[in-house]
């Protein structure tokens, strides 16, 4: 019973941060460059799976147009979500 609660805790967890990702992107090409409070909540919960993604591209490929961190982000979440998984 507790194994199952926390499975699916742990799904919705996933769940929202992928959706945080997605509104993330799709507010950036709403309105970009521009900050407000939603995406400073936004970039609180996505920051530590988007700034990695942003080093790798960086050291990749330097100064291309187009950022390909959200997709590497949600690389990143799917691999931890694996691994958390086989433990639960």
């Amino acid at each position: 019973m507790i194994g199952n609660t926390l499975a699916v805790a742990v799904s919705l967890l996933f769940r929202f941060l992928e959706g945080a990702i997605l509104l993330e992107v799709i507010l950036s090409w709403i309105m970009p460059g521009r900050s407000n409070k939603l995406t400073d909540i936004l970039s609180i919960f996505t920051g530590p799976f988007m700034i990695p993604g942003r080093k790798i591209q960086e050291k990749l490929m330097p100064g291309f147009m187009i950022d390909f961190s959200p997709i590497i982000a949600l690389f990143i979440l799917d691999i931890l979500q694996r691994i958390i998984y086989s433990i639960l």
